[in-house]
């Protein structure tokens, strides 16, 4: 599934970035803000999250139904005031895709670690990110 299609992420309008080497983009809105003018950190962490994902289906593909992953843990460190539009860029360690891919073939299940970074526009990072997915297979 497409993270962009999940209604949540649609009423904050998160959509691709159109820059080069981001994933996600957030735009400058002012009712993202917070009472000190900055992007408030829900709107960081939801930004983060809806990454998280993409990379996920970035790494492992349409499982098509097959598989289910959900967020089974999360380690946020927001490191710099947030402003602006921001954008979002992040990796699944090699060694850790590989692993969790034999997991799912040979147990149904797994979890795997997308660590995330949230950048602004001069490439600050806002907010670093750790989050755990369960992936199992759909027993329907």
């Amino acid at each position: 599934m497409n993270v962009l299609d999940l209604p949540f992420n649609k009423i904050l309008l998160i959509k691709k970035s159109d820059v080069p080497d981001t994933i996600l983009m957030l735009e400058d809105r002012m009712e993202y803000q917070n009472h000190l003018g900055t992007v408030h950190a829900s709107a960081q962490y939801a930004l983060a999250e809806a990454s998280s994902g993409e990379i996920l289906e970035r790494n492992f593909g349409d499982w098509k139904g097959a598989y289910f992953p959900v967020v089974r843990r999360v380690e946020a460190k927001y490191k710099n005031p947030a402003k602006g539009r921001l954008f979002s860029t992040g990796f699944i360690e090699q060694d850790s895709a590989m692993k969790a891919k034999k997991e799912l073939s040979e147990k149904g299940r797994t979890l795997v670690d997308v660590i995330v970074r949230i950048v602004d526009e001069e490439n600050n990072v806002t907010l670093e990110g750790l989050f755990t997915w369960f992936i199992a297979k759909n027993k329907k």
